[in-house]
This record gives structure tokens, sequence and C-alpha cells, in this order.
């Protein structure tokens, strides 16, 4: 933890004399616009009683100041919004909304938002932003986020639901995570599986944490009783902010409704060079066909857009493309046509490969989505 320095103290001295005489110190524009072209990270805050709070993780103590007089605010466990003046080196915050939820023991989430209420002075040193506190009461500490620690990456990543907190107290707990993801593209572009569904929109990332969701195309499957498929979609179109923390990403909810978290998800298995072996189609009309045996029912996707399979007792060859949204697209597919024993689903496998839409992974098995949302083949790499 970074020490505070006891120059510190002399310059805000040395500024607050001057405010008795010359009303305050004049900050130019260029301090201005460090001001706001930063995420500040809170290193303690110094009262002058002597009382000293630290900032443990400071990544979980940030201010932003956004360009059109907006403040977010990171307090620990909880987020806020606000807004904020400049005028002649003093800083004025008015907090608004904020998160009401209960943060760990040893949190100094509620004093760090009492303080920027009554935040006044503001100056650099070193590369750090300090803020001198109303009738001289103390001081805070920041430093520029990255200077301690990273934030991390929304796009690139696989992010797996973990819960979602309401303000109300009503938290939802995602079981399996695996089967609440979402991923956003660089193209701008996301992709998200809510249970037994799947979906697809577009988002967009504003500079001061804002992430704005477009409303999600999704299929219409009936999840089991307990799912919380719908919970997870109407969350998603409510997004509102997003931040990192401890390497998990939190979505706040517009009107302050409440936050999900998520968790980067494991590795997944590549789609190209495994002999994917199929286990069953399910359709959503409620037919279940099954493989059996596995083995005689496969398909190898080539680098070079290729495909192989093995539809029981036919074989067949085609080509097959996949996009950024792991959309999937087979066409020429060319087989064998062996009258096969009776049992077999050879046909159905075929057909089904014909109609591919979408593929995922989830505990290490492949999934395929059929067109019109009429079902999903499941095949393993074991």
């Amino acid at each position: 933890m970074i020490s505070f320095r006891s120059t510190a103290f002399l310059s805000a001295s040395l500024l607050l004399a001057t405010t008795a005489t010359a009303c305050v110190m004049p900050v130019d524009v260029e301090s201005e616009t460090k001001l706001i072209d930063n995420v500040w990270e809170l290193q303690q805050i110094q009262f002058n009683d002597g009382k000293l709070l630290e900032a443990n993780p400071p990544e979980n103590y940030t201010i932003d100041f956004s360009p059109n007089g907006e403040v977010f605010v990171q307090a620990d466990c909880n987020r806020a919004v606000g807004s904020f003046t400049l005028e002649d080196g003093i800083v004025s915050i008015t907090m608004g909304p904020t998160t009401l939820a209960a943060c760990p023991e040893g949190s100094i989430g509620t004093e760090f938002l009492q303080s920027l209420n009554n935040a006044n002075l503001y100056f650099f040193q070193d590369g750090d932003l300090f803020v001198d506190l109303a009738f001289d009461s103390g001081t805070m500490q920041f430093s520029p986020a990255g200077a301690t620690a990273t934030t991390g990456s929304l796009t690139g990543k696989v992010w797996q639901l973990q819960d979602i907190q309401f303000n109300d107290g009503t938290l939802l707990v995602a079981d399996p995570p695996e089967n609440y993801t979402v991923e956003f593209l660089e193209d701008g572009t996301l992709a998200m599986q809510a249970d037994c569904n799947r979906g697809q929109s577009l988002f967009v990332l504003r500079d001061d944490n804002r992430l704005i969701v477009e409303p999600i195309a999704t299929t219409l499957a009936a999840c089991p009783e307990e799912s919380i498929s719908n919970d997870f979609i109407r969350a998603m179109e409510n997004s509102a902010i997003y931040f990192f923390q401890d390497g998990n990403l939190f979505i706040d909810l517009i009107y302050d409704g409440g936050t999900m978290r998520f968790a980067e998800a494991p590795t997944t298995p590549a789609l190209v060079g495994t002999v994917w072996k199929l286990q069953q189609i399910q359709y959503n009309d409620g037919k279940l066909l099954t493989a059996n045996p596995p083995e005689n029912y496969t398909v190898q996707f080539m680098e070079d857009g290729t495909l192989a399979m093995q539809a029981d007792c036919n074989q067949g060859q085609g080509a097959f493309t996949t996009n950024a949204d792991n959309r999937l697209t087979v066409e020429d597919l060319a087989t064998t046509r062996a009258a096969c024993p009776e049992g077999s689903i050879s046909n159905d496998f075929i057909t089904a490969m014909q109609n591919s839409a979408i593929f995922f992974f989830q505990d290490g098995d492949l999934f395929i989505d059929i067109i019109y949302g009429s079902g999903t083949m499941k095949f393993s790499a074991d």
C-alpha cells in the first residue's frame, strides 16, 4: 500500500493557506483534462484528526469523471452515480443513486462516498490526485487506474454468469454457470446462452463504462422450472454500467435495479480438429434420438473448411463456415445411401447436420442448434 507522503500535507496546507487570502488556487486547463481523462483508484483517506483509512484493494474504490459532468463511483461492493463541477481548483461532487449491498467487514465504502460529498480543493503530485475535504478535515489520495492493477477486457472472452443480485434482496444463482454465458465480440455483436436458449444482439460501449444492449433475439425453448433463462435475458437487456473487480465482470442494471456477476469461462475445446461423437438429438417437440453407439455417428471439422462425417452405415463429406457469433453453416453435404439397420438414426443425423445453425460448448461437449429453434445435437470428444 502506498504510504501517504508528508509533502502532500505540506502542499495541501500551502493551498489552504492561499485560499485564506486569494479565495482559491487556479488550476489550469491541462489539470482539468488530466482529472477527466483518467479513472482514479483510491489509495487512502487521511483525516486531520489522525484517522487513516486505506483502500484495500484500491481497484475496489474508484471514481471516473465524465466530460459531461457525471461521476461514476465504485465504493467496494456498491456503485454510485453523481455529478461534479470544477471551478478555480475546486471540485464539487454531489452523489446520486447508490446501490445498497452490504459490503464485507473492513470495507470503507461508506466513508469513501461521504468523503466524495465533501470534496473541495484538488491538486496533483507525482502523478497522483489529491482531493482535500471541506473544513480542512482530511485528504483523499488517488492513483490512476492501472498504476496498481489492471481492470480487464470486456471483449474477447466468454463470461459465465455467477449470480444476479437485485436491490430488493432477491438473489438468483446461475446453476450451473456454464449454462448462462455471454460473449461480447469485437464487431459489436454479442452471443449469449441462457440455459436452454441462445440469443444474439448488438451492444455499444461508452467511454464512461456505460453498456447499452439492444433487444435480444432468442430461441424460445421451454427451460426447466428452476431455470433463470428469462431473468438473465431481461437483465442483459437492462445493462447500464460495467466494471471489473478481482478478475470478475460486474454489470449494473438500469434504474439501480441490481448487479450481474460474471467469471471468465475456462478455455473451451476447439471446433476444428476434434472428432466429435454424436450423443443425442433433442428436438424441441420433446422427441429424443440417441446415438447407439456414439462412435458410429461422428463429424470432424477440418482446417480447410471441409467436414467429414459418419452417419452409422453411411459416410459424408461437405463444407462448412463459421462466423464470429458462433453461427455454423453446412453446405454441399454429399453422403452414401446405404440402407442402415432398423433403429439407425443415420438419416436424422444427416438432416440435422445440413440444418446446423449455432454451435457452443458446455462441460467440454459440443452442442449444435438446428435452424428454426427446432432442436439441438449434443456431441462428445470422448
